[in-house]
């Protein structure tokens, strides 16, 4: 047997970038790192890396660690509970997860998933990339199964095992990060000790309704749809077992997979070697087997009852895989029976919505509202017709005529023939903005819904705010921060800065008090907590436009910091 054959009969392993590997504790050039660390790196996922440009990939082909870093209060999913009591009224609980959220296009976020490719023996030497006919990623979703919904007992064990588990990991970590204080730890490790027991109990339940019931936790993969010569669909068979169907092109369906299938069934996206710049000897892809792929936010894709094949709702991961070349077969294709390395999978994920604030922050859009009086002057100088915009085509008995009086419109005759009328643009961003502001404060009436008022800010000219009101409003903090002590001890300023920004707004109805006085009220009688309270009233009195998301980016590591398998 020769050292080349000898080479190719060892398993291989794909695993994280080497600077997704742990750090060792000590400068010591000659320490490997701790031995749980070095393990580690055997069984680590894939990378998630995150970009702001549309380009991520020239980003990571010139600099492959420059990226932004993730931070756990936007780029995590957060399940939010609301009270059973006034809903509207209380911040929300806000509990983290083990997922992240990955935004989309949208949102000017773009993200890749890198990997590195290892020989699984000593020293964990990189694979010959020359040894690689193929190299893709599939995404799964998984689905959780209970018997009974999420009504159930079942359902209501796994919410208790992972709430315990949350409290637990966030009380670590603020354990972690005490200061000198042997009162305050021992009862902090207490509360761990506490925490510790009730997930282990929850745990057990939730390993008890497994043994009963069997495989509740569901793994799905997209299998593309074919059609036959009849115009049958069917899903499309393993790898290389087509045999009569044709793909039908964005049409395909969520089936169950297994975890680690030897044939390949599902739809993939490739993985692209990383390949270093010669001229730079220091590049992180240097003497490495790395791949990439651009992790898909979005897709045209739907099955056959019209849904896509990515929603906001269920959970997802990755999954990277190489096919090790054969000699029979050839390099131009007819992979199927190349033996395939599978990677773990990533760590679970989320799409936002796309109306989810974090995101939409990332790419604000300014809307110019026309000036009135270059608006009179050009309408005058331009003929019938000649400003452009949006023109409505009415069929023959379509143009829905009516004449108003007040709020009252009553219908009138119908011209005989097709009706054209003509709408500049500016005239319909005019009249969309009164409609906005007129029908907010009549919807935040009608439901209560206070929040609301938080997402626009609007200081009209005729409102001043003295410095001494606004170190009392930086005073309470912003966001999650709001100081509810500060709030009630400035409710007079607020209140009076309420009423002057809010104009006196009414429902309209005889004897109903106005916004501003609403607002008040729901405060004084509980309905609206203090921290909600502050948080409208730093809202709607906001002196400047917030600068957006502050990009950070992720911290350089260098080879010799991270530990050796």
């Amino acid at each position: 047997m020769t050292a080349t054959e000898t080479q190719v009969t060892h398993q291989w392993r794909i695993v994280a970038p080497w600077w997704h590997w742990p750090r060792r504790n000590t400068g010591d050039p000659n320490d490997p790192g701790e031995p749980d660390d070095r393990r580690a790196v055997r069984v680590s996922r894939p990378a998630l890396q995150k970009y702001e440009t549309p380009d991520p990939v020239t980003t990571l082909l010139a600099d492959p660690q420059r990226r932004l870093a993730f931070n756990a209060q936007s780029d995590d999913v957060w399940e939010v509970t609301r009270p059973n009591k006034n809903p509207f009224g209380v911040m929300p609980v806000r509990t983290h997860t083990d997922r992240r959220k990955l935004y989309l296009t949208s949102h000017h976020r773009y993200y890749l998933v890198v990997c590195s490719l290892h020989y699984d023996i000593a020293g964990f030497p990189n694979a010959r990339r020359d040894d690689v006919c193929e190299a893709g990623f599939v995404v799964r979703r998984r689905r959780l199964d209970f018997p009974k919904g999420t009504n159930g007992d079942i359902a209501h064990d796994f919410r208790r095992h992972a709430l315990a588990r949350a409290k637990r990991i966030d009380l670590e970590r603020r354990l972690a990060s005490s200061g000198p204080g042997q009162l305050r730890s021992a009862a902090m490790e207490a509360r761990l000790r506490a925490l510790t027991e009730r997930e282990t109990d929850a745990e057990a339940k939730v390993l008890q309704w497994i043994k009963k019931i069997g495989r509740i936790r569901l793994l799905e993969g997209w299998v593309p749809t074919g059609v036959d010569a009849k115009g049958h669909h069917a899903p499309m068979p393993t790898c290389g077992g087509g045999g009569t169907l044709a793909p039908l092109k964005g049409v395909g369906s969520w089936r169950l997979v297994e975890e680690l299938p030897e044939q390949l069934a599902e739809g993939w996206f490739p993985l692209s070697p990383l390949i270093a710049d010669p001229t730079k000897p220091e590049h992180d892809a240097a003497g490495e087997s790395i791949y990439f792929g651009v992790v898909p936010t979005g897709s045209s894709d739907l099955d056959e009852a019209q849904n896509p094949r990515f929603d906001p709702v269920s959970e997802y991961e990755i999954r990277c895989f190489v096919r090790r070349h054969r000699i029979v077969c050839p390099r131009s294709g007819g992979h199927c029976t190349c033996p395939v390395t599978w990677s773990e999978p990533t760590r679970g994920y989320r799409l936002a919505d796309p109306l989810d604030l974090e995101g939409t922050a990332n790419r604000a859009s300014t809307v110019h509202m026309p000036d009135l009086g270059q608006l009179h002057a050009d309408a005058v100088r331009l003929s019938p017709g000649g400003t452009g915009g949006i023109r409505f085509s009415s069929p023959p008995q379509s143009a829905l005529n009516f004449t108003s009086d007040g709020t009252k419109a009553s219908p009138i005759g119908q011209p005989p023939g097709t009706q054209i009328c003509s709408f500049a643009i500016p005239l319909i961003t005019i009249v969309a903005y009164f409609v906005l502001k007129l029908f907010l404060p009549i919807v935040v009436f009608v439901f209560q819904l206070w929040f609301l008022l938080a997402l626009r800010f609007c200081i009209p000219p005729s409102v001043t705010i003295d410095a001494s009101l606004a170190d009392k409003l930086d005073a309470m903090g912003g966001g999650l921060a709001i100081d509810a002590s500060v709030v009630a001890q400035n409710k007079a300023d607020y209140n009076t800065l309420l009423e002057k920004l809010f104009d006196d707004f009414t429902s309209g109805v005889a004897g109903d008090p106005s916004l501003a006085k609403k607002l008040i009220n729901a405060n004084q009688n509980g309905q609206i907590d203090d921290a909600s309270f502050g948080s409208l009233v730093g809202a709607v009195a906001a002196r400047k436009v917030s600068a957006g998301p502050e990009l950070r980016f992720a911290e350089r590591v260098e080879r010799s910091e991270v530990v050796r398998p």
